[in-house]
């Protein structure tokens, strides 16, 4: 029960931390150059690749949090990662308004980098705390 519990929080904690900072990361970008972000309603390709970097800073740093906050209960490390990375994915595929602004490469792209994201952020989390 207890691990449960460690694992759906460290989960959450995980999620807002990405999508927290992919937030800050787009409110940044669009008031410093809007016009490199959108173009006639339509988001801009270098935006898109730009964006694309972003979200693999933000997932690597919520599986860092998420898996050393899992570290608290029994279940390994992968569990969140791979959980994590279901979630952000699912959610990003659900929203049907974004998906489509975005096009199926750019959602592809995205599904691929938050994979990366998370396995880096899991995989720093676990050896720092070997080292701890």
């Amino acid at each position: 029960m207890v691990s449960m519990t460690v694992t759906a929080l460290s989960l959450a904690l995980g999620y807002l931390l990405t999508v927290g900072c992919s937030l800050l990361a787009t409110f940044a970008i669009g008031s410093v150059a809007p016009e490199f972000v959108s173009e006639g309603h339509r988001i801009t390709n270098g935006y898109k690749r730009i964006y694309a970097l972003v979200w693999l800073g933000c997932a690597a740093i919520g599986a860092f949090s998420a898996v050393a906050a899992a570290s608290v209960g029994t279940v390994g490390p992968w569990v969140v990662g791979v959980g994590l990375a279901a979630l952000l994915i699912g959610v990003m595929w659900v929203n049907t308004w974004e998906a489509r602004q975005r096009g199926l490469a750019h959602q592809i792209l995205l599904s691929l980098t938050t994979v990366i994201g998370v396995a880096a952020g899991g995989w720093l989390a676990a050896h720092y705390a070997k080292l701890r």
